[in-house]
């Protein structure tokens, strides 16, 4: 072969490798159990998604249940098939339990028989071999397009249990996969969350409630899931940056649907990631994952992500620096949740 034919095909070769898209882990996905739960055909259809989305991997964990009610309600014990049957596509967090454990317990009650029942349910997910716990909530408002049934849940972010998973979490360099509607200061409900009666009309701040639980062990990770597009409409890059700059030991993952003009929304109406949030990006390259919030069932992904949403968060690795871009895609991912082998499509 001539050199320059050589290394015409070399750069040819080069290009095409580019154009192959990043395989994506998704840290944050669901599986709907509303009003038919059938978690095989969920499993079967998340594997026909991440097939089609090159997907690699997903995370696999309960919703932050509010009661169990056994229809509907799972835990890790319900979701450790799909790492059997596919080891190399699916991880597995658990924590609905302990969710439900922290929202019936008042902080005042919490005694060392509480304590010690909540350390043991935690320490039993570890050893099934959870990657994290999750999905935690601190404050999850109700959504009126989930239907009026769709939880309020709210404790304060120091609720003492949630200090003792923070600490159960650092002493098994294990994340925390953490739901919280911010209300950075008292703010009165916004008007499009008001015809769900379950929500109040005034919101109690919690930002420094969680600082407190960031600050109360810095070696626990938490994963404040949900960055980009959140109802509340207050976490802007300009708080996203100071609270990186902070703690050490908070990573985000992004859920990106439809775009809008709010600051707090990654994405423009157009599907373009802001320039904003880009340039956070750049700036804390190690500390984004990407979570679709996907609830898959029997047809596919039921709510949470829109089929627009997976595709944005293709989009928004497609906007980075290549460097940073594959470790927002997956490496992050890797290291945080420790994952055992190379994902692989």
């Amino acid at each position: 072969m001539k050199p320059i034919f050589f290394a015409a095909a070399l750069a040819l070769f080069g290009l095409s490798a580019q154009a192959e898209p990043i395989p994506l882990i998704d840290v944050h996905a669901h599986f709907q159990t509303s009003p038919v739960k059938d978690l095989d055909a969920s499993y079967k259809a998340a594997l026909a998604t991440m097939d089609r989305r090159n997907i690699a991997r997903s995370l696999l964990m309960p919703p932050p249940y509010d009661t169990r009610v056994p229809k509907r309600f799972y835990d890790i014990e319900d979701l450790l098939f799909t790492t059997k049957a596919s080891p190399d596509r699916f991880a597995v967090l658990g924590g609905s339990t302990l969710n439900i454990m922290i929202h019936d317990t008042s902080p005042e009650s919490v005694d060392e028989s509480v304590r010690a029942k909540f350390r043991k349910r935690a320490l039993e997910i570890v050893k099934l071999g959870a990657v994290g716990f999750g999905e935690i909530s601190v404050l999850h408002v109700s959504i009126p397009l989930m239907g009026r049934n769709h939880p309020y849940e709210m404790v304060p972010p120091d609720h003492p249990l949630l200090l003792l998973l923070a600490d159960i979490a650092a002493e098994n360099d294990l994340p925390i996969d953490l739901h919280c509607d911010l209300v950075p200061e008292d703010m009165p409900l916004p008007d499009g969350l008001r015809s769900n009666p379950q929500n109040p009309s005034q919101l109690e701040a919690n930002l420094p409630g969680l600082q407190r639980l960031l600050a109360h062990n810095s070696q626990a990770k938490i994963v404040w899931s949900h960055v980009g597009f959140e109802p509340l409409r207050t976490r802007r890059p300009g708080l996203v940056r100071r609270m990186l700059a902070s703690y050490p030991n908070l990573y985000m993952s992004f859920r990106l649907n439809r775009g809008t003009l709010q600051p707090a929304s990654a994405m423009d109406p157009d599907g373009t990631v802001k320039p904003a949030w880009v340039d956070l990006v750049r700036e804390f390259p190690d500390r984004f994952m990407l979570g679709s919030d996907a609830f898959y069932e029997r047809g596919g992904i039921a709510r949470g992500s829109s089929d627009d949403g997976m595709g944005h968060l293709r989009t928004l690795i497609e906007q980075l620096p290549p460097d940073v871009g594959v470790k927002v895609a997956s490496e992050n991912a890797m290291r945080i949740y420790r994952l055992k082998s190379p994902a692989t499509n």
